[in-house]
């Protein structure tokens, strides 16, 4: 991934992971109710956790290895929020019917006008409170590893 901003390297990792995909999109939407669904075998299942947390880990990087990555815990925080943005985006393009898949690039290009406001959002006290929050309730309800507490 190459240096940047946090915003850029975001968006660079989410269109990878589309491109990279694109070949088994038939397969994953087969599999969707399993990916989603299934609390032994879906994407948040202990047993597949080494998976989720290898592309996990890259938008963790994109943001923490990124030219204006905000301070700890922050910075993890949005990464691991971002990767929900990009499963969010994944299942989107796996359901979309849309000629040629023309409503996720949509749904991409306006992730990527959104961001440079987030960016700016999170100087604001209460707006980084709200990204660590959401966080752990991300972790707590889905990950292996819930915040202490």
């Amino acid at each position: 991934m190459h240096p940047g901003k946090w915003r850029d390297r975001f968006v660079f990792a989410l269109k990878t992971s589309l491109e990279v995909l694109e070949p088994h999109r038939v397969a994953l939407r087969a599999l969707t109710p399993v990916l989603v669904g299934d609390p032994e075998e879906g994407i948040f299942a202990a047993a597949t956790a080494f998976s989720r947390l290898r592309v996990q880990r890259v938008f963790e990087e994109a943001i923490t290895g990124s030219a204006d990555a905000p301070r700890a815990p922050l910075a993890e925080a949005l990464g691991r929020l971002l990767y929900m943005v990009h499963l969010s985006v994944l299942l989107w393009w796996l359901l979309d019917k849309s000629p040629k898949r023309r409503a996720t690039s949509a749904l991409v290009s306006l992730t990527q006008q959104l961001l440079p406001s987030a960016a700016l959002a999170l100087r604001v006290p209460p707006v980084r409170r709200f990204v660590i929050a959401a966080d752990e309730l991300v972790r707590e309800a889905l990950f292996e590893n819930p915040v202490a507490g």
